[in-house]
């Protein structure tokens, strides 16, 4: 058969622009494959010279991004399909995760060695990571190792929920094919039958569910099938209260149709985790949910932990969404499948990536963190606090909608005529009226004479110098609002959103003035990082000594940890005094999959919480503009904070 020679980065770059149904940005793609855009640019040249054969290439379109061309666009993907080949640790991870979950024997470790073409050290460390990830957290399946053998514990609910996680988490929601990863465990024919019964059925009793829930069945049953036909079994329980009744007829004509097809017998149990995910994931009919409605359709305990979340945020940053009807119903729906117990929350993105875009949801959606261990004894997962952070974000740009107030004042500035820069104007609005208010239209030359002190943005069409104004930031712009300077603009937004309603935040000068510095730090662990840093805000009193367990569990669950370069860190747990701490590192250090050379550890008093989404922001930018690795000074540092904080 015939194979493209790629990196397995390079084959989801393909992957990427092919099933793409519009063209993707450079920037985008650099995003998703955590490269930079020189790499994406050399990846292209090299798959275009793998691909000249096929009569199929990736083009270009300068400012507008990459689309995919071919002639036979099928075998492509037949031919970008990976099987057995394990480039990164991520890769061999997920095969060895698959294998142990399929293996009635343990597995020798020799023989993965050999199959996967690693020494024993490598091997060593991914199944040190492999415990890390799945017997720590996930599904907390037990990984049994005894002499030269690995193996899983015997636990087949576990093994079913780890294998329908892994499938989930790499689908192609393009197609029904997954052309990156190999599912070789996975019987396609079967999987592709599977898909085509199932929505009869769900149809048929008005059942409508989310992509990833309809997913999540697909896989589920298609497992059932192989793992039944395998001899395995789950075991026998108590029968299922089938109080959702559309789910339970559904459920019970889709297990039927499927012991036909199939010509399987699917025990009671295996019928009632088919209506459990089918009743889990059956979306609620938005026409029949208010304020006045809320008590009689959600229980108790959803409203209980909306209201004490709603509550929290505005104690802790002043903001009020009580007002929010259709937020509130959406708060409560995703609370409500929280709680369920066959709720599966997975991503394909990158938590950090998530975490950049929601810079100020993300602290937000935190504050529900606490409130759900108090009231359900258990930890939101980051990828279930980061679901509450993407809901909270349309409920923050509602609120920035009644608060004009909020809105940065902006000038634009434009070198052409008068006529073109209202056009501008009118093209900005339109993007973005929510967030913007356009309070004058100058030309070049006015600069000098214009007065920018109340001016919290300036769009520029000229790459000058505009105004030395402190506040007031210059974001350059082409008369024909493109794109990119859309873009431009949204990320502006995105780092600036709030600043405005918090007009009484301290001084920064104090909070450097009275900073902890400490240079040269070398640490063994991000652990002793938090745990030694952390120790000098106790020592000052800034903070009591819970501060500490409350940075671990923060970093634990959902690290502070988004981007290489600086690394702000912080913990919401009651402090005597607002106060920063810097440590500039020796070397960089790994932290996440971030390299990390600056930390700044905070505490914060309540009133001064809102200084938290300055910091984060300025942190941001600073890595996105600026080389960190080049500092060796307090002084070059101290500079550099300054000018971005």
């Amino acid at each position: 058969m015939a194979s493209l020679n790629l990196t397995l980065r390079q084959r989801k770059l393909l992957h990427t622009i092919q099933n793409r149904s519009g063209m993707v940005t450079g920037q985008e793609l650099a995003a998703i494959l955590n490269a930079s855009a020189r790499t994406i640019r050399s990846d292209v040249v090299t798959i275009n010279h793998e691909l000249e054969p096929y009569h199929a290439r990736i083009e270009s379109i300068r400012s507008k991004g990459y689309y995919f061309n071919a002639e036979d666009p099928e075998k492509i993907r037949e031919i970008n399909r990976i099987e057995t080949a394990f480039f990164t640790r991520e890769d061999r991870i997920r095969a060895l995760a698959i294998q142990l979950c399929a293996a009635d024997e343990p597995l020798s470790c020799f023989d993965l060695e050999d199959d996967m073409f690693v020494s024993h050290t490598t091997l060593e460390n991914d199944i040190r990571l492999l415990r890390l990830r799945y017997m720590m957290n996930g599904p907390r399946i037990r990984i049994i190792t005894q002499h030269n053998d690995i193996s899983f514990e015997q636990d087949e609910v576990k093994r079913r929920d780890l294998l329908c996680s892994l499938f989930m988490e790499h689908w192609n929601y393009n197609g029904r094919s997954n052309a990156v990863y190999g599912m070789s465990f996975l019987n396609q024919t079967l999987l592709d039958e599977i898909i085509d019964i199932i929505p009869e059925y769900l149809n048929r009793h008005n059942i409508l569910m989310e992509d990833a829930n309809m997913v999540e069945l697909d896989l589920a049953c298609t497992i059932m099938y192989q793992r039944i036909a395998a001899g395995h079994i789950l075991p026998e329980t108590e029968r299922v209260v089938r109080s959702d009744q559309a789910a339970a007829r559904a459920a019970e004509e889709l297990t039927d149709a499927l012991s036909s097809r199939l010509k399987i017998t699917i025990p009671p149990q295996e019928a009632d985790r088919i209506y459990q995910l089918i009743a889990s994931g059956h979306m609620m009919d938005p026409s029949r949910l208010s304020f006045d409605t809320a008590g009689q359709e959600f229980s108790a305990s959803a409203i209980g932990l909306a209201d004490a979340y709603l509550q929290a945020v505005r104690d802790h940053y002043g903001l009020d969404f009580t007002g929010d009807e259709d937020f509130y119903i959406t708060i409560l729906q995703d609370i409500r499948y929280l709680l369920d117990p066959f709720h599966r929350m997975i991503s394909q993105n990158r938590p950090e990536q998530v975490k950049q875009r929601l810079l100020v949801e993300t602290e937000l959606a935190w504050l529900l963190e606490d409130i759900w261990y108090e009231r359900e004894g258990t930890h939101l997962s980051e990828w279930e606090l980061l679901h509450i952070a993407h809901c909270t974000s349309g409920a923050l740009e509602f609120f920035l909608h009644n608060h004009p107030e909020c809105k940065p004042r902006t000038v634009i500035l434009c070198h052409q005529h008068m006529s073109i820069a209202w056009a501008i104007k009118r093209r900005i609005l339109g993007a973005f009226n929510n967030y913007l208010n356009v309070t004058a239209l100058l030309p070049v030359n006015a600069k000098s004479m214009y007065d920018f002190t109340d001016t919290d943005l300036v769009l520029s069409t000229v790459h000058k110098t505009v105004t030395d104004a402190p506040g007031t930031d210059v974001v350059e712009i082409s008369p024909y609002v493109t794109p990119a300077d859309i873009r431009s603009i949204e990320t502006y937004i995105q780092e600036n959103m709030l600043l405005r309603f918090y007009p009484q935040m301290p001084s920064m000068d104090s909070l450097f003035a009275h900073a902890i510095w400490k240079e040269g730090c070398e640490f063994s662990s991000v652990f002793s990082a938090i745990e030694e840093l952390s120790a000098g805000l106790v020592e000052t009193g800034a903070v009591g000594s819970e501060y500490t367990a409350s940075l671990l569990h923060r970093e634990s669950l959902c690290s502070n940890a988004i981007q290489s370069g600086a690394l702000f860190q912080f913990a919401l747990t009651p402090a005597n005094r607002t106060q920063l701490s810097v440590a500039m590192l020796k070397h960089r250090m790994n932290w996440g999959s971030c390299r990390i050379r600056i930390i700044l550890t905070a505490s914060f008093r309540l009133e001064d919480r809102p200084l938290i989404f300055r910091i984060k922001r300025g942190i941001y930018r600073m890595n996105r503009q600026e080389d960190i690795g080049s500092l060796r000074t307090r002084k070059a540092l101290e500079e550099m904070l300054r000018s971005y904080l």
